[in-house]
């Protein structure tokens, strides 16, 4: 992991490559931040969009055209969730099992729909959106196909985004002071609670010397002095 602060995204990438923290073939799960993708990612290294900002961000841009009603545009942010959602959901159901051939019909599908509102929306003159749309759609789908070739990709970033603002919290109380080595140690502990959650359990059991037990029993006596407790 990276700890830094307004770092460029290039520096940030190099930092992380020259301690091999990011494989050749990883998928980089982000926004739609052009530094962030141009950083990390290459011929091997794809990009899969955070499936939570297409919403957000496609909204922002219709307003942003300013060619359609506030109704209109909830429509087609509300069609293009959709269709999206209807992937990641179709990505759930057949990959256990292995149904790759319906991953890849909905996939086609998916792409197809989201083509033909990009067009639309460009004929109507709405060109940021529909900029937006065919920018990053190969990344909106990257998790899906990634599905067909065996691999798991998630389709969001909000657990990792979650986990910086945990860290964020316990660096922000008053009068707390932290070295780079006291954050990093933060961060990597957090990091092993989300994702191996049995072995950061059994690590604090053996730091605190304490039990695995979740219960415990203990006798408890009050006593009374002049009517008080």
């Amino acid at each position: 992991m990276d700890l830094s602060v307004n770092a460029d995204w290039d520096e940030t990438a190099a930092d992380l490559d020259d301690i091999d923290a990011v494989t050749d073939d990883a998928t980089v799960v982000s926004d739609a931040e052009e530094g962030i993708v141009t950083a990390f990612t290459d011929e091997n290294r794809t990009h899969q969009l955070d499936l939570v900002h297409v919403g957000r961000t496609l909204d922002y841009n219709l307003w942003d055209d300013g060619v359609f009603s506030l109704d209109r545009r909830n429509e087609i942010v509300s069609e293009v969730i959709d269709e999206v959602f209807h992937l990641k959901n179709s990505v759930a159901k057949h990959r256990p099992d292995e149904e790759f051939a319906a991953i890849r019909e909905r996939i086609a599908r998916t792409t197809e729909r989201i083509e033909k509102t990009a067009w639309q929306l460009n004929q109507y003159g709405s060109e940021k959106a529909a900029g937006y749309l065919r920018r990053w759609l190969p990344s909106i789908v990257t998790f899906a196909e990634q599905a067909v070739e065996g691999f798991e990709v998630p389709w969001t970033s909000n657990p990792v985004e979650r986990l910086m603002g945990e860290v964020s919290k316990r660096c922000k109380n008053q009068w707390m002071r932290w070295t780079t080595e006291g954050l990093e140690a933060i961060l990597q502990l957090r990091l092993v609670k989300y994702a191996d959650p049995e072995h950061y359990q059994s690590f604090l059991d053996e730091l605190l010397q304490r039990s695995t037990k979740t219960a415990m029993s203990c006798v408890l006596s009050i006593e009374s002095t002049r009517g008080k407790l």
